[in-house]
């Protein structure tokens, strides 16, 4: 049977046996079921409840992270403050240091007595052979003086 139908009907004996201006029906009371989501253990009202729990914490966890955030910010803002000043001069401090040390030569005090040995001045070089492509090496033998020879 269609929905209409039925209504209808149900619409008809409705009107056929209850007056218009009649009190309202009393309320009936039904029982509730109770469905386990785990049997004998979590019923589904509990669940909810615990859902509905756990959406509340949700929310709190949301506004104690924001609030952290927040905190963690300005206690690092603080910080910064705080060392900005004592960095401040430790840089002017090093680049003063460095620049005196660019326009004031130190003296060189040299190394230890026992690493002399390593720095004596090395011996004279032997002389080398003679270059046959030097000039004035090779010595020239013009042709008059060949046929003297001869």
């Amino acid at each position: 049977m269609r929905r209409s139908a039925a209504k209808s009907r149900a619409d008809k004996s409705r009107t056929d046996s209850v007056p218009v201006s009649a009190a309202p029906p009393p309320s009936v009371i039904q029982p509730v079921e109770t469905v386990d989501i785990v049997p004998g253990r979590l019923t589904e009202s509990t669940w909810t409840s615990m859902l509905s729990q756990e959406e509340g914490e949700e929310v709190v966890v949301d506004i104690i992270a924001e609030l952290m955030e927040g905190v963690v910010d300005r206690c690092y803002q603080v910080y910064l403050k705080r060392q900005l000043i004592p960095f401040s001069v430790w840089w002017a401090q090093n680049n003063l240091v460095e620049t005196l040390e660019c326009l004031h030569l130190r003296r060189d005090e040299g190394d230890d007595p026992e690493h002399e040995l390593f720095w004596q001045e090395d011996p004279e070089p032997q002389p080398c052979a003679t270059d046959s492509w030097a000039e004035g090496s090779v010595p020239v033998l013009h042709a008059s003086q060949e046929q003297h020879t001869t």
